[in-house]
């Protein structure tokens, strides 16, 4: 497996919301940089419990991965982010109740691979346009 099926198979298993297999995808030592909600996560466990709270605020949450590229012990993902937010979702300012609202957001990870592990992940994705579908932002156009 190459280190991009690694990350694509990260994708896929959040998908699925198999955690094991997600786990798999992982160093012992992952460190995740979530840079919209500001986390920084050390540990699997951390980085597990992060990724099954957007799956509660989503529970139909699917990533596809729309391009992929690697090298050099790095892999990037651009990916489209889709789900309908039927649960809390716990966001930096606090809670946001269920909207019923489907969003659409467009992300890139960039992950730093040790072997056929991630070991790293800073996660890029679009915080103001998913806080707007969700309507807990005004939407408009800067003048």
């Amino acid at each position: 497996m190459t280190s991009t099926d690694v990350a694509r198979e990260q994708v896929e298993a959040f998908n699925a919301g198999d955690w094991e297999r997600f786990r798999t995808t992982l160093s012992d030592g992952s460190v995740y940089d979530e840079h919209a909600t500001q986390r920084h996560l050390e540990g699997q466990d951390a980085i597990l419990d992060a990724n099954r709270g957007w799956k509660e605020a989503f529970p139909d949450a699917r990533g596809t991965v729309e391009r992929a590229m690697g090298g050099n012990g790095t892999v990037t993902l651009e990916i489209t982010w889709e789900g309908t937010q039927t649960g809390p979702l716990h966001a930096p300012g606090g809670d946001l109740p269920p909207s019923s609202r489907h969003v659409s957001v467009k992300a890139a990870q960039v992950h730093l691979m040790e072997g056929d592990k991630i070991r790293e992940t800073h996660h890029y994705f679009d915080m103001m346009g998913m806080l707007q579908q969700l309507g807990a932002m005004p939407t408009g156009t800067a003048a």
